[in-house]
């Protein structure tokens, strides 16, 4: 009896062999890490399944049709590639088949991720069940036509039934118990299905500023040297050409000219959400809220806005201007120098005999130092080498400072601001910003700097927080004001209306930082992967950032090794004023000290002389 079953359950394998090896086969070719089935229920040939695939390392479920099962669940694949079988070799009902492939439509498993194999006897009847309204272009579906024990395989897909795309079945291969698997489709599967036979699908994007008189394409094709305007669409638009161009389709453009106030995804995201739009030209900031209303295709558009304003030396007092122009040790060894001088001008004049008091030589060095006369004249060889060469060292340290003090000034740093909205509130400045759509959306930024700008920003009156480009600009040239917009849009006029040093002077403080925008799909779009492949090869190639030149605007150039000339300001003479005034008010104290000792001594002289007669 043993024997006998043992017999049995042999015929039954060897029955079921082809299919087997065929599933084994095809899932090594595709190199999947694991393999999801649907059976018939033979317990004996789903063993043998998962024998031979776990054999080869690759993880196996099997479920049956008339099992109740979580699809979703049990087909769900994130970052790995999930093979598909389905086995209708044996009787299975349509109603079955059908609503499996309605379930696993729904759920968007036709992606690159899901990779099908499908085991049947008649290719018509197969096609009639089978659900092509997700597939795609990315669509990984294999067909198994069974012939005796052979099979022949065909790679099925459609570029998008929605919009009238037809299911295309090419041969891929052969497998025969004796050869095994046969691929005779070699070729890359986009290379193969690249073409889109001019299928035309919806694309729109924000456009503010176009001119009624003119059409939606010359606008968007249109560069503006002296004002940029709308220029992330002209950007989108330019990108998406060349992917129109790559995969051949036609665009239906949509033009979105209205965006309501207290809207912070827009009418791009909205229509995305609502699948009104298939594709959106219009780079768009990325956000979490976003996220849930449509795809990101990839990030192209490199984007920051910042307050700018002008910075001016620093206005604060500086008493350390008189001696910043010498180190240390410079001073030092001046004071020193002029000790010795002093002594040795003092030591001459009394081997001289001169009658000069001591005093006399401090006068003589600070003549020298402020290139000044003599006080007396000498006759003696010795005195006259002193003074020369007294006067060579005031000549010298005079020239010195003199000329380290214009370089000092000449290169006096800018009283920079730190990039931060920290600083830039606590400055006090005035503030305004270019009314542009997305500014309240970055207000609502969770970032902590944002939320403290957006408290100071909202005591700001309603009528004197937003200003026109060129209004800005003008009140920009004046001091303690900072303007905020896109520098893309601002710096053409900038580079026309400021002067080299109010370039130089030119100071950010970004509220976006640099990042980037991303061009934005439906959600599980049949268009999604295709367009991030085009833009893909086209970031690679160069043509992106070409574009991204072609469409922003340079910052304006600050020559930094050529120096400004500029007028002294009250700030730069006050310690010299405050030198000044201190050495009057003590000539003023020596002088009232001087006529009362002078007055004292002659009134004590008076009386001496008085007592004598």
């Amino acid at each position: 009896m043993y024997v006998q079953n043992i017999f049995y359950l042999q015929l039954i394998v060897a029955s079921y062999a082809s299919n087997i090896d065929i599933i084994r086969d095809y899932f090594i070719f595709k190199n999947v890490p694991r393999v999801a089935g649907f059976s018939c229920g033979n317990i004996e040939n789903d063993y043998q399944i998962l024998k031979l695939l776990n054999e080869v390392g690759i993880g196996v479920s099997i479920t049956q049709f008339t099992s109740i099962i979580n699809i979703p669940q049990f087909l769900h694949t994130t970052y790995w590639n999930l093979g598909i079988f389905v086995d209708l070799e044996c009787l299975v009902s349509d109603e079955n088949i059908v609503k499996l492939f309605y379930e696993t439509s729904t759920y968007y498993m036709f992606d690159h991720l899901h990779q099908w194999l499908i085991l049947e006897k008649n290719m018509t009847h197969i096609l009639q069940l089978l659900n092509d309204n997700m597939f795609s272009i990315i669509t990984d579906v294999t067909i198994a036509i069974s012939k005796d024990n052979d099979y022949i395989l065909y790679d099925v897909y459609n570029h998008c039934k929605n919009y009238g795309g037809l299911l295309n079945i090419t041969k891929l291969g052969t497998w025969t118990k004796n050869n095994g698997l046969q691929i005779i489709l070699e070729t890359n599967k986009f290379s193969r299905r690249w073409n889109y036979h001019r299928m035309k699908i919806k694309v729109a994007g924000l456009v503010v500023k176009r001119p009624k008189n003119q059409s939606l394409i010359d606008y968007l094709q249109e560069e503006n040297l002296y004002e940029h305007t709308d220029n992330w669409s002209k950007f989108g638009y330019a990108i998406m050409k060349h992917i129109k161009q790559l995969f051949n389709f036609t665009f239906e453009l949509i033009e979105l000219n209205h965006w309501e106030k207290n809207d912070s995804n827009g009418p791009l995201i909205a229509g995305l959400k609502n699948g009104i739009y298939d594709l959106g030209y219009f780079p768009s900031i990325l956000t979490k809220e976003r996220f849930n209303y449509a795809d990101v295709i990839l990030q192209v558009w490199p984007i920051r806005t910042c307050f700018m304003f002008l910075t001016v030396p620093s206005l604060k007092v500086d008493m350390d201007i008189i001696f910043r122009p010498f180190a240390r040790n410079v001073w030092y060894m001046i004071l020193i120098l002029i000790v010795a001088i002093i002594l040795g001008l003092w030591i001459i004049f009394k081997l001289e005999e001169n009658d000069s008091a001591y005093g006399s030589t401090i006068l003589i060095i600070i003549a020298a130092l402020c290139q000044q006369g003599l006080p007396f004249f000498n006759n003696q060889f010795s005195s006259r080498i002193a003074f020369l060469q007294t006067m060579i060292f005031g000549l010298l340290v005079y020239n010195y400072y003199s000329a380290a003090i214009v370089s000092s000034r000449l290169n006096a740093p800018l009283d920079k601001m730190n990039d931060s909205l920290y600083s830039l509130v606590n400055s006090r400045m005035k503030l305004a910003a270019y009314k542009d759509i997305y500014f309240n959306i970055l207000l609502h930024s969770s970032v902590e700097e944002v939320q403290y700008f957006k408290k100071y920003w909202e005591k700001i009156p309603e009528k004197k927080r937003y200003l026109s480009i060129q209004d800005g600009l003008k009140k920009m040239t004046t001091a303690k004001f900072a303007y905020h917009a896109d520098p893309m849009n601002v710096y053409p006029f900038i580079e026309r209306v400021f002067d080299k040093q109010m370039i130089c002077q030119l100071t950010e403080v970004h509220l976006l930082r640099p990042s980037s925008l991303g061009l934005w799909s439906t959600r599980h779009s049949q268009f999604q992967e295709i367009t991030k492949i085009g833009l893909i090869r086209i970031s690679t190639s160069g043509i992106r950032k070409r574009e991204v030149i072609r469409w922003t605007y340079r910052k304006p150039y600050c020559d930094k090794d050529k120096h400004y000339v500029s007028s002294i300001t009250i700030h730069e003479t006050i310690p010299i004023l405050l030198v000044l005034c201190f050495g009057i008010i003590l000539s003023i104290v020596i002088c009232f000290i001087e006529n009362i000792i002078f007055h004292t001594i002659r009134k004590k002289q008076r009386q001496i002389k008085e007592s004598e007669f």
